[in-house]
């Protein structure tokens, strides 16, 4: 007990050892991260419901149903007999293990289709984006809804254009991402927004668009509401 007490106290070399364990930990965690990317990349899906609930899917032939187990002894979720039998399908759509995945994947996707579901159904980054350089234009003349962002180099405007849908315009010194179309609107708020939710003010005014959809649609609106939050 002397010479184990005496070997943990006050030893660089001990310090070393439990920074080499912690070290070695941390890369296992990340082989098992980079293995769940390289599977979601290869078999996996992510989706959105009418409800707008986010949902991962993998299906993979019977005889690799360990690596599906593999999934669900992470996060949670089910593994079922696709319909005609012949795969197996792991399902994941509460939140909390939604959340895991989008902690464990973060930065390890490569396949560009995967990379872009990922981000169009959960980065929270455009929202914050958003709150500091958005805004939410009504406009009854139109009929139309105008959600806007602002910058002063469009290169990050046009990565968001790719992901998104809308379009990048020069005006003045500064350049705008815009997103007008009725369909492409709707889909941001259903889509994007309804998960990563503005912590400013803003986030009031996507209450209202459905509403100003329906009214304008019934001849209802009686002023234009165009003034930026």
């Amino acid at each position: 007990l002397l010479v184990e007490y005496s070997m943990l106290v006050g030893s660089s070399e001990t310090v070393r050892m439990f920074s080499t364990i912690m070290t070695s930990h941390e890369k296992s965690d990340l082989k098992i991260r980079q293995w769940i990317a390289g599977i979601i990349d290869g078999d996996g899906s992510f989706s959105i419901s009418k409800l707008g609930y986010v949902s991962l899917e993998v299906v993979i032939e019977l005889r690799d149903e360990a690596c599906l187990y593999k999934l669900k002894h992470r996060y949670g979720g089910s593994v079922k007999a696709t319909s005609h039998a012949k795969a197996l399908r792991f399902r994941l759509h509460h939140k909390t293990g939604i959340q895991a995945v989008i902690n464990d994947l973060n930065g390890l996707l490569y396949n560009p289709v995967r990379i872009q579901q990922f981000q169009k159904y959960i980065s929270a980054y455009m929202s914050g984006l958003f709150d500091s350089d958005g805004s939410i234009n009504l406009n009854i003349t139109s009929q139309q809804v105008f959600i806007t962002i602002t910058q002063k180099s469009p290169e990050l405007l046009y990565i968001i254009a790719s992901v998104y849908g809308g379009k990048v315009y020069s005006c003045n010194t500064t350049y705008k991402w815009t997103v007008s179309r009725k369909s492409e609107v709707l889909s941001l708020i259903n889509d994007y927004f309804h998960w990563n939710g503005c912590v400013s003010a803003k986030n009031k005014r996507f209450g209202i668009v459905k509403e100003f959809y329906r009214l304008s649609s019934e001849g209802a609106t009686k002023a234009t509401i165009d003034s930026p939050s």
